[in-house]
């Protein structure tokens, strides 16, 4: 099993720093998560939220790849609806290239209502474009010769793309649920990187794939002090925050959330979430809060990404959080899933 990096590059609305120093920070943590063992860190995509989430991971993943050696980077997710498939494809061929073969390319279709709209994207459209998108970028990057497109939302003249990236394939991870997206994902021999594997082998299986050639990274929150209290205390708030931006949003018809669907960080500690958990504690705590999904609670994994800076944390406590995971936790989960 392997264990990476899971990046939200953001602020905390209620306690912002400047972003200069929020874009150091979380490049400092991909720095020392190669030092700590780690093998890749994932960055995310939203636009234009409160918390000042970062537009653009694949610059991020960019500037971490200037900083390491051996550390994957990759993008958990890009959302394929906001962009030029021709701008995109050569942005992911560029930090390819740049970082000598190291980029995953994790990939969705979006999820807040306010992006589609000032993208001016209809959300009824997002699954179509997502696939039409990325099966144009694969396309781009193996052809050789002059090549066009006249699909459904996008029409492309006669190009050749010039700019190949270092890897061929490289790897594509689709994130997201649902069975027909997971069939799509499927038949195109994805990997996946999501909160589970809710039946992505059947899926595989379906599609004449063996389960066993592709990967499945499962995201957890973490955080690892020496007292349960004093991991919660740092990292309460920016878990509340991240579960409520998500189950507070409007839904893709712009319809408000029902505030009482709010999470509180004491119900987060004490498992009433919903599907949405956290391993904090200490590192015994943390040690038998993933055990279970390294056992396969969660079905078949083969890596574990990891989001250790939780919205407003800062740089002593995320620091401390990975090393007491990579000194104690890390063993023991290696030990469990060999």
């Amino acid at each position: 099993m392997d264990f990476t990096l899971l990046n939200a590059v953001r602020n905390h609305p209620a306690d912002p720093y400047p972003l200069p120093d929020v874009y150091a920070d979380y490049i400092s943590d991909a720095v020392l998560a190669e030092e700590l063992g780690f093998t890749g860190s994932w960055y995310g995509e939203h636009h234009f939220r409160e918390c000042q989430w970062s537009g653009s991971p694949i610059l991020v993943a960019t500037a971490v790849a200037a900083a390491t050696q051996r550390l994957r980077v990759g993008t958990a997710v890009s959302l394929l609806p906001f962009h030029d498939p021709r701008r995109l494809a050569e942005d992911v061929a560029t930090v390819d290239i740049i970082s000598r073969g190291r980029f995953d390319f994790g990939i969705g279709p979006g999820s807040q209502y306010e992006e589609f709209q000032i993208f001016g994207i209809d959300p009824a459209e997002m699954n179509g474009r997502m696939w039409e998108s990325v099966d144009w970028i694969q396309r781009a990057f193996g052809e050789t010769d002059q090549f066009s497109h006249d699909g459904r939302y996008y029409s492309i003249p006669d190009m050749t793309f010039t700019t190949k990236p270092v890897q061929q394939p490289v790897p594509v991870w689709y994130g997201g649920m649902g069975p027909k997206n997971l069939a799509r994902a499927a038949e195109r021999g994805f990997n996946l990187i999501g909160h589970a594997n809710p039946g992505y082998d059947a899926a595989l299986l379906a599609a004449g794939r063996n389960p066993a050639d592709y990967q499945v990274a499962m995201m957890q929150m973490i955080c690892v002090a020496d007292s349960a209290d004093a991991a919660w205390e740092a990292a309460d708030r920016g878990l509340e925050y991240f579960v409520n931006f998500y189950g507070l949003r409007k839904n893709l018809k712009g319809v408000a959330a029902d505030p009482a669907a709010r999470v509180t960080a004491d119900m987060i500690r004490n498992g009433n979430a919903g599907f949405w958990t956290a391993a904090v504690g200490t590192p015994d705590d943390v040690i038998a809060a993933l055990l279970p999904f390294v056992k396969g609670a969660a079905g078949r994994v083969t890596q574990l990404a990891c989001s250790f800076r939780h919205a407003g944390m800062r740089t002593k406590e995320t620091h401390r959080s990975m090393r007491l995971f990579a000194e104690h936790v890390l063993p023991a989960l290696r030990e469990a899933a060999a």
